[in-house]
């Protein structure tokens, strides 16, 4: 019976699927949600090289907002748009990180299979919940400044 148990997890492992908990605040994705589908391709190709630029790293929100404003396509938006559009990028990192993490629990029994270092793969999966953490409390931060996320904003994304 010892023998069996473990070839019956190992026969499941082949089958499995990750689960990631959202930490990110519903408004912020149902915004993310709706924006995505209206604004222009350009702001959706500056939304997602920031993001793809940022990977594994920690968003200071500051350098971020003044790196948008430096943009020539968004030198002339208005502070509320430039704070969306930082909404925008960190659900962006945030959705990167849960793919990056699902991939690594997915793709984690074969990696123990060729015996590769489990200590660096769990150091991986800690810095990017840490991150994930860290973006949802600046997503919060930035949403209370908002007057509101309201279709108006996402008007002027257009």
């Amino acid at each position: 019976m010892k023998n069996v148990l473990p070839l019956f997890f190992f026969i499941l492992s082949f089958n499995s699927y990750a689960q990631v908990n959202p930490v990110m605040p519903p408004e912020a994705t149902s915004f993310y949600n709706g924006a995505m589908q209206k604004i222009k391709p350009e702001l959706k190709a500056i939304i997602e090289k920031n993001a793809n630029k940022l990977k594994g790293r920690i968003v200071n929100i500051d350098s971020l907002s003044v790196e948008l404003h430096k943009d020539s396509f968004l030198k002339n938006s208005n502070k509320d748009d430039l704070q969306g559009i930082l909404i925008l990028i960190m659900v962006q990192i945030s959705k990167n990180a849960d793919a990056d993490l699902k991939n690594l629990v997915i793709h984690m029994h074969k990696k123990r299979d060729q015996n590769d270092n489990t200590n660096s793969q769990e150091t991986m999966v800690e810095n990017i919940l840490a991150n994930k953490r860290q973006i949802a409390e600046n997503v919060s931060s930035v949403m209370e400044k908002l007057p509101g996320l309201t279709p108006t904003l996402i008007d002027e994304l257009k």
